[in-house]
Formats: structure tokens, C-alpha cells, sequence
């Protein structure tokens, strides 16, 4: 049935992604972040009950098929996070020089002996290593261990005041925490249950958290496999991250973390190291964390996180995630809608992939067939100056070969499946439409599509469409590219 409020469809290049807050719960803003531009929503598990997740997640699914507008959903599992436990007070001054400890348990009310959420801090860390605190602003050199095991000393090298759960990083320390804890788990169970579509994994240190994770997915037997989303925050995720790259299906650069657990001067430098490696893996890569963090409380952003959200685009990041702007933010549908202008005015100078570059694991590739002809599709509609290049796809391997090359003219991928068109809203350049008549003919997927181009003023007379099809939808057949001008 025809949906009640569809809206116009426009083709996407960059895609955004918001996270689900307090300041954007409701339906209606729901609905407005949809229209501004959003492709994916972020559930962030660190935050919120199942039961407020479930009445988000109604309200996104419901709303997405009103306005016939396929939208993704991310459930963001929490990982191990460190966090302080509570300080005496609130929190306590660290003056350079001075000397805090952190104990399992809390005999006094001294401020300067610390304890923490991670019980085997005190094992992990050996002389030497570092502590940051406090988003990395107080910083710590662990200078002493004590003999019983139940404390280590540590000298205060950069100082700052400290508050009760605010975040620990231990940068370079080997942990012994498992990459999914039993909250991560119970998290997971009600993702695969609500058919999310990425399963986003925090803290990832090595291949075989990823590897873990699919392994917890396959035993859960879901009906719909999400794909995950390998989030690097971590140095030794950089350090294995050919290996993360082979295993993962996408990846998220967490600047936040990152630029705590790295030195900060070199994290603009990772980021484009990761995002080009994730393309050339043909791996959607997303950057993510205060990319226009003074819209937090601010009608305008500064020129600096406009230009840090176009070069993201323009170095080649498939998506862009807002992270407290929309879920606190005052503003959260200005927000998104001051996104959509900044990568829709980057989008001219994205550079397409020549065929010495479209290289990827061979997992991401599609058959050879089809790999030629998705590569021809992209010279021909390039050098024909067409409108559209139209694909049929079922598992969005074809959609990924398509995104990968970074061709000037946009895509629809036309899909029966519905888990398959809200995957798609993590690919570069690609529309994602669901019909049953993909699975009919070429003759009537293209005249599906001119249609669908006419109402949503995507398409006029003149246009030029290139279609990748199959002249047998349902038995053996043959790939074809055709080029086909609207009347």
C-alpha cells in the first residue's frame, strides 16, 4: 500500500549519519532529520534502555516507510570502556609533580587514590606506561606497582582536574578485557532480535575481535545479518588493521578516542591513511566525532569543522556521523541540515578510482562479469555525461563495485530485498528503492525507474540512463549494459 506522506527522493553521494538522543527521540524530529538528509540513524548503547532503543527504533522504521525513504539503523555496542569510579567530592585537582594511585578498593576518602571499572587495570599496566584521564587533558606515568597487587603509583606529567566516570585510556597497554562484554552481549541479542542493519564494535584491538563478534552473530542464528562496523579508536587497531580490513565490512574513524589513545597532531593524518586503505579495500569507511561539534549549542558551525567535513569528503570517507549535536544538540535538524550543504558542495570534488586502483580482498568483488561491466557501466555514463546509472542488485555487492569507482553520475539500486536496501545506506553515491520488479525483466525495471525518476524529479525528458541488468531476472541468462534517453 502506497505509503501516506512519501517525499521526494533526491540521489546522495556522501551519506549522514546522526546518533538518537534526547534532543531528537520524538517522531517528529525523527521525520525532519529524515527529509534534511539523514541516511542512518545511531543507536549509541552506552546511553538508554532496550525499551526506550524499542520505541526509537518503532518510531525510525515507521516513519521511514510513510516517507518511502529506506533509513539505516547502527547499534553501537559500548565495549569495554574505562571509566573512574566515583572521587570524593566530585573530583580532585592533579598538579604536575604530584603522586595518585589507583586502588581496587576504596579504604578512604583521600581524592588521589583512584579506582576504576576495569578491575584488572592494575595488572595490565606495567612501569612505564601511561594513564590519560579526563578525555587525555591529565595525563599519568605509572611509576610503581605494589607488591600485594592491589595498587599502582603513578606521577602526574600533564596536570587538570579529573571528575567522577570520566573516561581512561591506557594507550599501548595490552588489555585483558574481552572486546564484547556480557552488557556488549545482551546488546548484540536485542540488535539481531530488532533486525538492525550495522553492528558497530568499539574498542577494536585486533582481527579477532571482529572474528569474535561474527562468531557470537552466526550462534545467535539471526534472520538478518547485520554488517559490522570495526570502529578504530585504538593504536593497535591501526597496527592490525590489513588484517581488521579482510574480516570487517565497514569501518568507523573514531576520532574522540583516537585522538586520546594516538598523539593528537597525528590523528588528521591516520584519518586519511584509514580512509584511503578502506577504499582501496572497498571497505564504506565512516568519520565520525565533533565533526560540527559548536552546532552542539550554536546555529552555525566554525570554518574549521566545514572545512574538516569537506576534506573528509573529498579524501573519500563514504559517511559522516554526528554525534552529541544531534542527540543533545539544540539544534539537531539544522544541524544535519547544515551537513547535507557541506557534502553536497564537496561532492564535485571527489576523485574517481582508475582501474589500477579498484583493487579489494576478493570477498568485496563481484564476479568477473559483473566487475567488467560495472567498470564499463561507470566509462560509458562518464563519457555519455548521463543523468543515471540504474543496477538491480540483491546482496548490494553490485551497489559496493559501483560506489567503489567514485564515478561522476549517481546511482539507483533498485532491490526486492528490504535488509538489502537499508544496507545500501552506507555506500557512497548509491540510492537504495525496493520493487519486486527487479526480479521481472530489464524492460520493466527500466520503465520502473523512469517512472520513479519522473515523480521524484530526478529524472526529465532527454536524460540519459545507463542500466547494468540481466536479461533473465528469475533463470539463466545474460549480463547486459544498455543505454536508454527518457522520452
Amino acid at each position: 500500500m502506497a505509503a501516506a506522506n512519501p517525499i521526494r527522493r533526491k540521489l546522495v553521494k556522501t551519506r549522514i549519519i546522526a546518533t538518537v538522543g534526547p534532543a531528537c527521540e520524538d517522531a517528529d524530529t525523527i521525520r525532519k532529520l529524515i527529509v534534511a538528509g539523514v541516511d542512518i540513524f545511531r543507536l549509541n548503547f552506552a546511553h538508554g534502555s532496550h525499551e526506550w532503543l524499542s520505541g526509537i527504533l518503532e518510531r525510525i522504521r515507521e516513519i521511514s516507510k510513510e516517507l518511502q525513504n529506506p533509513v539505516g539503523v547502527l547499534a553501537d555496542l559500548s565495549g569495554p570502556k574505562i571509566r573512574l569510579g566515583e572521587i570524593p567530592g566530585g573530583e580532585t585537582v592533579c598538579k604536575e609533580g604530584m603522586l595518585v594511585r589507583f586502588v581496587r578498593e576504596r579504604q578512604n576518602d583521600d581524592p588521589t587514590d583512584l579506582t576504576c571499572t576495569y578491575e584488572q587495570l592494575i595488572n595490565d599496566v606495567d612501569l612505564g606506561d601511561r594513564i590519560l584521564l579526563a578525555d587525555g587533558t591529565v595525563a599519568l606515568l605509572v611509576t610503581n606497582k605494589a607488591e600485594d597487587g592491589q595498587s599502582v603509583t603513578c606521577l602526574v606529567t600533564d596536570q587538570g582536574t579529573i571528575r567522577s566516570r570520566q573516561g581512561v585510556n591506557l594507550p599501548g597497554v595490552a588489555l585483558s578485557t574481552p572486546s564484547v562484554t556480557e552488557k556488549d552481549e545482551s546488546d548484540l541479542h536485542w540488535a539481531l532480535d530488532n533486525k538492525i542493519d550495522f553492528i558497530g564494535l568499539s574498542f577494536v584491538r585486533s582481527s579477532a575481535d571482529i572474528a569474535h563478534l561474527k562468531e557470537l552473530i552466526t550462534a545467535h542464528n539471526p534472520e538478518v545479518t547485520p554488517l559490522i562496523v570495526a570502529k578504530i579508536e585504538k593504536t593497535e587497531a591501526i597496527t592490525d588493521l590489513d588484517a581488521i580490513l579482510k574480516i570487517t565490512d565497514a569501518v568507523m574513524v573514531a576520532r574522540g578516542d583516537l585522538g586520546v589513545e594516538a598523539e593528537i597532531s597525528k590523528v588528521p593524518i591516520l584519518q586519511k591513511d584509514i580512509i584511503r586503505r578502506c577504499n582501496q579495500a572497498r571497505i564504506p569507511v565512516i568519520t565520525a566525532t565533533q565533526m560540527l561539534d559548536s552546532m552542539t549549542t550554536n546555529d552555525l558551525p566554525t570554518r574549521a569543522e566545514v572545512s574538516d567535513v569537506a576534506n573528509a569528503v573529498i579524501d573519500g570517507t563514504d559517511a559522516v556521523m554526528l554525534s552529541g549535536e544531534t542527540a543533545i544538540g539544540v539544534h539537531p535538524v539544522t544541524c544535519v541540515r547544515m551537513m547535507q550543504k557541506i557534502v553536497q558542495n564537496a561532492a564535485p570534488f571527489v576523485i574517481g578510482k582508475d582501474r589500477t586502483e579498484r583493487q579489494s580482498h576478493e570477498s568485496r568483488r563481484a564476479n568477473p562479469i559483473t566487475e567488467a561491466m560495472t567498470l564499463g557501466a561507470t566509462i560509458v555514463a562518464n563519457d555519455l555525461n548521463a543523468d543515471l546509472i540504474v543496477i538491480a542488485t540483491s546482496s548490494g555487492r553490485t551497489a559496493l563495485a559501483l560506489s567503489h569507482a567514485r564515478g561522476k553520475v549517481p546511482i539507483l539500486a533498485v532491490t526486492h530485498r528490504e535488509d538489502t536496501v537499508r544496507k545500501l545506506c552506507i555506500y557512497w553515491g548509491v540510492t537504495g528503492i525496493q520493487s519486486k520488479l527487479v526480479r521481472q525483466s530489464a524492460d520493466a525495471l527500466l520503465q520502473y525507474v523512469v517512472q520513479w525518476g519522473l515523480e521524484n524529479s530526478v529524472l526529465k525528458s532527454g536524460n540519459k540512463i545507463v542500466v547494468v541488468g540481466h536479461t533473465n531476472w528469475i533463470g539463466s541468462g545474460h549480463d547486459l549494459m544498455m543505454v536508454h534517453v527518457v522520452p
